[in-house]
């Protein structure tokens, strides 16, 4: 597995990320009411965020099988690239209902916790992209 993610540093930050869309995935598919009181949510809500789970469990499953696949993360530049994009997206919103720039009137709710979240999906995702570029992009 080191040798197919370059060194054991890249090894741990895709464990990593992938560990992170775990939880979100459990989260959201295994306790979606949780998370909508956590946010601030009706419990009507419970529909959309099982939703949004299955997407983040695509990403949570296609981690897994790069670690262990024989080839790892060899041709996977659209999975990287995916999750840096969305993370960049998410990254400008977040940041922007933070600072209460937009949707003020909204009743929704989000912490710096959500915010270092984002910065560090973005950020794995770029060191993941330049570490693994010459296996990623064959």
């Amino acid at each position: 597995m080191i040798e197919n993610f370059n060194n054991i540093y890249l090894l741990i930050l895709h464990i990593l990320l992938t560990a992170l869309f775990g939880v979100f995935a459990f989260r959201s598919l295994f306790s979606p009411k949780g998370m909508s009181s956590e946010f601030n949510m009706d419990v009507s809500s419970v529909y959309i965020i099982r939703i949004f789970g299955t997407f983040i469990t695509s990403f949570f499953l296609i981690g897994i099988y790069l670690m262990f696949r024989s080839n790892g993360p060899e041709g996977a530049w659209v999975f990287y690239n995916l999750i840096f994009i969305i993370g960049v997206l998410m990254f400008i919103y977040d940041l922007l209902f933070y600072l209460k720039k937009i949707d003020t009137d909204s009743g929704a709710k989000n912490s710096i916790t959500d915010l270092g979240i984002n910065t560090f999906t973005l950020i794995s995702s770029i060191i993941l992209i330049l570490g693994l570029s010459e296996k990623i992009y064959i």
